[in-house]
């Protein structure tokens, strides 16, 4: 590990220091004052950096222009911006500009900040070894390609937005941060991987997430913008949610008070989800993000179920939930209705109580088999009063869980 730390207060750079060693005690650190050295120039890619940590206003000068700047040279090191300050247009500006990633300076003494730069660097460094990959698959004599398939790694061009950056990836589909052409605002891109666009199974399942949650406007269910086709790639614009996902909160630690509330905003977001007849059948930690007012809000309608049709989207014989937040009845194959969505909720209740899962195995057998037949766990001493809640919520047998989520709701203390 070798960073540079670029910011004119000596304090901040020595205190940045001692969180950087703390993690990495064999890191190589540099510290640059912009007050007397200036810009770091074009050379800092001979450097061989893992990442230069640089203020947004270094010195009094625009900390966002240097990051442009520095990105410019093709092996230029990543830039992770430092800020004062968040928020979405802050965020947007320095993806814009190239940047990694956007810290705030104030998370530095509590712990958040090392954890999101490890979580920056492990992106950073899947990222290059997809890249790696990609060219070495291309090393060989270049093959004719579709004028309308770009390159996996290359940013898409979609309607009415300007694609930033790639900031997930999974089995089904890419996600970027995107900005809205018509009034700068933030949005998420989500488009079906290239390698899938012509299995119609995954075709329709992604295509369903919008015509299931378009329609519905409430605090706790992300956002829809827009729907369409880029080229051969279906794609789903959304709001953008900066909160970060509610598996990052749990990993720092949640107070149960918190860990109550958040679970009736996250039954507030199933109740009106199961009005519209939808079940979401893959409730968990990283499903759940947060909007910059603290709110929870769930996302990623790929698995959900419109009770009202006749489609049958699930492949024989392929698992396609999250083992560890299946209810019974997912494990058995059987008809899902809400009740489902409640035991995923109380798998997640009691993950945010304890830091643990529900039930933990090898296997994803192993792990049905705990859903169907294990002893719900008791919850430690100081945490007892939540003992009820979360046995009526993971009760195997769904005629004893609560029977919706406003029931739910409402047997909560006030």
């Amino acid at each position: 590990m070798r960073f540079l730390l670029v910011d004119e207060s000596r304090e901040f750079r020595d205190a940045l220091s001692r969180v950087l060693r703390a993690r990495w005690p064999a890191a190589e650190i540099e510290h640059w004052d912009p007050r007397e050295r200036g810009q770091p120039g074009s050379a800092l890619a001979s450097r061989s950096y893992t990442a230069v940590l640089l203020d947004t206003r270094p010195g009094g000068k625009d900390g966002f222009a240097w990051a442009a700047e520095i990105r410019r040279e093709p092996k230029a090191p990543p830039v992770i911006l430092l800020s004062a300050e968040g928020g979405d247009a802050l965020a947007l500006k320095a993806a814009s500009v190239g940047a990694a990633e956007l810290l705030r300076k104030g998370t530095v003494a509590d712990g958040r900040f090392v954890r999101s730069l490890e979580s920056t660097l492990r992106a950073i460094q899947a990222r290059t070894q997809a890249a790696g990959a990609t060219a070495d698959a291309q090393a060989g004599p270049p093959a004719a390609s579709s004028p309308s398939t770009p390159p996996q790694d290359a940013a898409p061009l979609v309607p009415g937005y300007r694609v930033l950056n790639l900031i997930g990836q999974g089995g089904m589909a890419r996600v970027y941060l995107a900005e809205r052409e018509s009034d700068g605002g933030p949005a998420v891109v989500k488009m079906l991987d290239p390698s899938l666009r012509n299995d119609q199974v995954f075709y329709k399942r992604f295509v369903q997430e919008y015509k299931l949650i378009a329609s519905i406007h409430d605090e706790h269910v992300v956002r829809i913008f827009d729907q369409g086709l880029t080229g051969q790639h279906p794609y789903i614009a959304m709001e953008y949610l900066p909160g970060g996902t509610l598996a990052a909160r749990i990993h720092e630690g949640i107070a149960p008070d918190a860990a109550l509330r958040i679970a009736a905003e996250i039954a507030r977001a199933l109740e009106a989800i199961h009005a519209h007849g939808i079940v979401h059948r893959d409730l968990k930690p990283a499903n759940i993000l947060f909007r910059a007012n603290g709110k929870a809000a769930i996302v990623d309608f790929g698995l959900s179920k419109d009770l009202g049709a006749t489609t049958q989207l699930t492949l024989h014989g392929q698992l396609l939930s999250t083992p560890q937040y299946m209810s019974p009845e997912q494990c058995l194959g059987q008809r899902v209705d809400a009740r489902s969505d409640l035991y995923g909720l109380g798998a997640v209740f009691y993950e945010m109580l304890t830091g643990r899962k529900l039930f933990e195995s090898d296997t994803h057998m192993g792990l049905m088999t705990l859903h169907l037949q294990g002893a719900v766990p008791r919850l430690p001493a100081n945490l007892a009063q939540y003992q009820p809640i979360l046995e009526r919520l993971v009760a195997k047998n769904r005629e004893r869980r609560y029977q919706s989520a406003r029931e739910f709701i409402a047997a909560l203390p006030a």
